[in-house]
């Protein structure tokens, strides 16, 4: 495979569990396993067989083709180009509790502006960054208020004087300033990009995606492969992503939260849950 996937077989299957607000038992006995193997499968103790990754599929109503393409670690997204001739995209990823998250640099290249796209809960990595590649930060942008993605942002604020921009269904981080809210359809400028607001709610309450051009920031509404954790609604965020990420054309750069970046494409031909 090109990368690794943020979530396996185990994380895909517990997450479409829970949103469908199933019990191990409940599926497991409508596929036809046992309790025991579920939960092995859900904890990456025990790899599936084709036939019982087709039956899990059928219960959680997701793609079984897709599903065991990913079980039997057959696909990852090809790398994604992350500039244009008018846009740059870099991410820096930082170790929350053991495991990577990502913040963005979304770089307008005419004026050499670039807002922050959330925290990975390490200023001090986001500062080094825009001091080693000499760009000049515009604006702080979060797509959600999850600790991973917005711890250190009173210390980015004071360090860059950047106002701070979030949803205003989502609840509020701790900041130095007054939080400047948006809803769907907002529009920021960043240099001479324009920057759109896309409501994709699920995972949080007020999660959002900041779309420019040809690629969008995602945080945690989807991931190569996945979605993030539907802990506010597993419908909203099946919705949101489908009919407004997935409906982008299909060369649109998706960059999230967690895990690698994928294009709309192939997550429309490799996504288990769509």
């Amino acid at each position: 495979m090109a990368c690794a996937l943020e979530d396996e077989f185990g994380d895909i299957i517990g997450k479409a569990r829970r949103g469908s607000k199933l019990g191990l038992r409940q599926v497991a006995s409508r596929a036809g396993v046992e309790n025991a193997q579920l939960s092995q499968m859900e904890n990456y103790t025990l790899k599936p067989t084709a036939d019982q990754v087709y039956k899990i599929a059928e219960v959680l109503s997701l793609d079984g083709a897709k599903l065991l393409d990913i079980a039997m670690e057959r696909w990852a997204p090809a790398p994604v180009q992350s500039g244009t001739d008018k846009l740059d995209v870099v991410t820096i990823s930082a170790e929350v509790g053991g495991y990577p998250v990502n913040a963005y640099l979304l770089i307008c290249k005419a004026t050499n502006e670039a807002a922050v796209v959330d925290t990975a809960a390490n200023p001090d990595i986001i500062l080094k960054r825009i001091t080693e590649i000499g760009v000049t930060p515009a604006k702080i942008l979060l797509t959600h208020a999850h600790s991973d993605h917005a711890d250190g942002l009173p210390e980015l604020q004071k360090a860059t004087g950047c106002p701070t921009y979030i949803h205003t269904n989502e609840p509020k981080p701790r900041s130095s300033q007054q939080l400047r809210t948006l809803n769907h359809g907002a529009e920021l400028s960043v240099g001479e990009l324009r920057v759109k607001t896309l409501d994709t709610p699920g995972h949080t309450q007020g999660g959002c995606s900041f779309y420019a051009r040809s690629v969008v920031l995602v945080g945690d509404a989807i991931f190569a492969g996945s979605v993030g954790g539907p802990n506010i609604s597993y419908a909203d965020e099946i919705t949101s992503v489908r009919d407004r990420l997935l409906s982008l054309p299909d060369a649109v750069r998706l960059f999230p939260g967690h895990g690698p970046s994928t294009t709309v494409a192939e997550e429309k031909a490799h996504n288990p849950f769509f």
